[in-house]
């Protein structure tokens, strides 16, 4: 047991809030996905991050009133009353729930903790990112002999490199144009698949030759060896002696 409380307290735990993406699309629930990570995050004491799922399925449900960027950054929260009211204007729309809503926008941005990582589960450059900002959270952001002699403005200059992805790229890939990157993608995979074909077709061929060649190889010492007995058994008749085999 204190051999696994050692290995426990080198580790460095980071929380995923994950939140289906779908909650982008009603300012009510949008609004409750902020209040819910801010309150994740100050009660657990931590490195988190709030993660916004299945992004690549956001494209199917009805168009957001704003860019993706709004929602992850959590910008100016006062531009979503509108949509707000008109999402239920019976109710919503109300004097109360206006200014309940108002106070709770209110008390998100003077926080101003709530951010939003994006992640679409079958994508690897979407899984890469999250991984990378989820080491950056850990505070581990390079391996044990990198960065370690290198100054803030070095370490800072590579936090732009590797599997970085913008939230620009999100909205590019999985909404303006996303017809347009299933369609490259396929090709690549096609392409990817051809090669991989011929790879194994080539190794085939290569494992073949290997046989044959092993093949020759041994019937050519068999003959050898064939050969050898052959001069042997000429010598010992040649020398008187004579060999009788017995049933």
């Amino acid at each position: 047991m204190q051999h696994a409380n050692c290995r426990f307290s080198s580790s460095q735990l980071v929380v995923l809030h994950l939140i289906d993406s779908h909650s982008l699309t009603l300012p009510s629930l949008y609004i409750s996905s902020l209040l819910l990570s801010l309150r994740s995050m100050l009660q657990l004491d931590l490195p988190h991050l709030n993660v916004l799922t299945k992004i690549d399925k956001l494209a199917s449900y009805p168009p957001l009133p704003f860019n993706l960027d709004f929602y992850t950054e959590v910008q100016d929260l006062a531009y979503l009353f509108p949509h707000l009211q008109s999402e239920n204007p019976g109710r919503l729309g109300s004097e109360r729930f206006e200014g309940l809503n108002k106070a709770i926008c209110d008390l998100v941005q003077d926080f101003g903790l709530v951010t939003f990582e994006t992640l679409a589960v079958e994508d690897k450059r979407s899984m890469m990112a999250l991984l990378r900002a989820v080491d950056r959270a850990g505070g581990y952001a390079f391996g044990p002999a990198e960065g370690v002699n290198e100054s803030v403005w070095q370490v800072a200059m590579k936090e732009g490199g590797g599997a970085e992805m913008d939230v620009r790229d999100v909205q590019e890939r999985w909404l303006d144009r996303r017809e347009e990157f299933d369609e490259l993608e396929e090709k690549e995979w096609e392409e990817e698949g051809r090669w991989r074909k011929g790879q194994d077709h080539s190794g085939k061929n290569g494992r073949d030759d290997d046989t044959m060649e092993s093949s020759r190889g041994r019937s050519h010492e068999n003959k050898d060896e064939d050969e050898g007995l052959m001069e042997m058994a000429k010598k010992v008749n040649d020398s008187g002696i004579k060999i009788v085999r017995k049933s």
